[in-house]
């Protein structure tokens, strides 16, 4: 037993203090965090664009994160660079190579340490990708078919590392045909041929997830009245796709994967249109899924994108929704005891008819709040909500504190461990990972007590280094992960 003045019992009685003021502080009734957002501000895309989908990174290497757009009329992606006082400068646009532009992801497709766009060009079945050059601008776009005669129809994408190689590939959800398109990073650059790998009908959206445990890439799909997973095999491709209810929607749209309830597996959230719902996919152990649990979005929302982020600042992850219907953004916040909250919306943008689409979450704006942007399909804009919430974002934690977390194996290869302090067994622990981009690969939130190591599985992961962002009340403490 240590003495009493030794420097680990100390450290470990000032932060069992902190967290005992906090919650005699907070008290059991205390009302949850509200969210707060500034009115909109809309930045144009172009006459006509009609943008789709949205996301952001920083895409010139200054330091500012930039806003990217796909736009479905024409064919093109646009890039909003971050200027230094804050805003944005006037869009530059770049051909996709195709039409009727609706997927967007942004990766590191060439691992030259630059961010490349790539996009899905549903009239024209084919994808194109553009590579980033040195301090900005994009070369002309490369691109690849998803399909022959015209069979396909590509709609969203994923950009990830599916068959454990190192370089990332990229899967479309064809509508066309009912299948997910997989195109193989080459070492030399470029992408293999298509490969076929049958869905359910008409897939909408996809994204890529280690849903079953078992080190693998799996595929997720979600289509008319369902959502779709295909298992990772051991010798590479993948298995017939099992399938689950989301209970006779026929417009499902958005979807994201994200460990929403904390308990180390992920989710599946996805949006169904007509309904004006979420759906939230519990997934469990050993793989497979919870029937859906859905949350209004509000009459005629008629939502379509969707993200998942903590907006509020408590530690657990809500539902941001691009609402069509309504022309608003919506939040459901994540409640201490599981689900989310009723839906609060923010306008996101001015005038009527404009509908919106694309929805994602980052700090725009380096005040280490998240803000929300949306693709503002008929007025041809972006709309930027920024977070105004009263939590006051963490500072990073250095010293001691930070020394009591490690992580094992660094480098990893497809998979690490997080060990946390063990005096951190009365507090609500939340664990991010970001790639060179910022953006948010994969998140656990530990609920109390917290007890042995947080598990990563990195197989889909591209090689290159991370960074880790570990969260307890007072600390933030920020780890380099290397993935070989």
């Amino acid at each position: 037993m240590p003495h009493l003045s030794s420097p680990t019992h100390l450290r470990r009685a000032r932060l069992l203090a902190a967290l005992g003021l906090l919650l005699a502080t907070a008290g059991g009734a205390q009302a949850q965090t509200p969210a707060s957002f500034a009115p909109t501000s809309t930045y144009p895309t172009g006459l006509n664009t009609f943008p789709y989908n949205v996301a952001v990174a920083d895409m010139n290497g200054d330091g500012r994160q930039d806003i990217v757009t796909v736009n479905s009329s024409g064919g093109s992606v646009g890039v909003l660079l971050g200027r230094s006082g804050g805003g944005f400068a006037p869009i530059n646009t770049y051909l996709t190579g195709g039409d009727l532009s609706f997927g967007l992801a942004l990766a590191d497709v060439n691992s030259d340490g630059r961010p490349d766009i790539v996009a899905t060009n549903l009239l024209t079945n084919n994808v194109g990708v553009l590579l980033g050059f040195v301090g900005g601008g994009f070369a002309p776009a490369s691109t690849y078919l998803t399909g022959i005669n015209a069979s396909t129809s590509p709609n969203g994408l994923a950009v990830a590392d599916v068959n454990g190689d190192g370089r990332p590939d990229i899967v479309a959800a064809n509508t066309g045909n009912g299948s997910a398109g997989v195109l193989l990073g080459l070492a030399s650059g470029g992408f293999a041929p298509f490969s076929f790998h049958l869905t359910s009908a008409y897939p909408k959206s996809a994204a890529v997830a280690d849903m079953d445990g078992d080190g693998r890439a799996d595929i997720v799909t979600n289509h008319d009245g369902s959502v779709g997973i295909l298992p990772g095999l051991a010798g590479g491709g993948f298995g017939p796709v099992s399938t689950y209810p989301t209970i006779g929607t026929t417009r499902p749209n958005g979807l994201a994967v994200a460990d929403v309830n904390g308990d180390g597996r992920p989710d599946i959230v996805t949006t169904s249109t007509n309904r004006n719902t979420v759906g939230v996919l519990l997934g469990q152990v050993g793989g497979g899924l919870a029937p859906i649990r859905t949350y209004s979005t509000g009459p005629g929302s008629n939502p379509d994108g969707v993200a998942v982020a903590d907006v509020n600042g408590d530690g657990r992850l809500d539902l941001v929704t691009a609402n069509a219907g309504t022309e608003t953004a919506g939040i459901l916040l994540g409640q201490a005891a599981g689900g989310f909250s009723t839906a609060t919306t923010y306008a996101a943008g001015t005038g009527a008819g404009f509908t919106l689409y694309g929805v994602t979450v980052a700090d725009v704006n380096g005040d280490s709040r998240p803000d929300i942007i949306t693709a503002n399909f008929g007025s041809s804009t972006v709309g930027v909500l920024l977070n105004t919430g009263t939590f006051t974002p963490l500072a990073a934690t250095t010293g001691a504190a930070a020394a009591e977390v490690s992580l094992f194996p660094n480098p990893a290869r497809g998979s690490f461990a997080v060990q946390l302090p063990a005096a951190w067994g009365a507090a609500g622990v939340q664990v991010t990972l970001l790639n060179a981009l910022g953006q948010v690969v994969r998140q656990h939130t530990a609920a109390p007590p917290v007890g042995g190591p947080l598990s990563f599985a990195t197989t889909e992961l591209a090689r290159g280094v991370y960074q880790l962002r570990v969260q307890a009340n007072a600390y933030l403490i920020t780890k380099r992960v290397v993935l070989e």
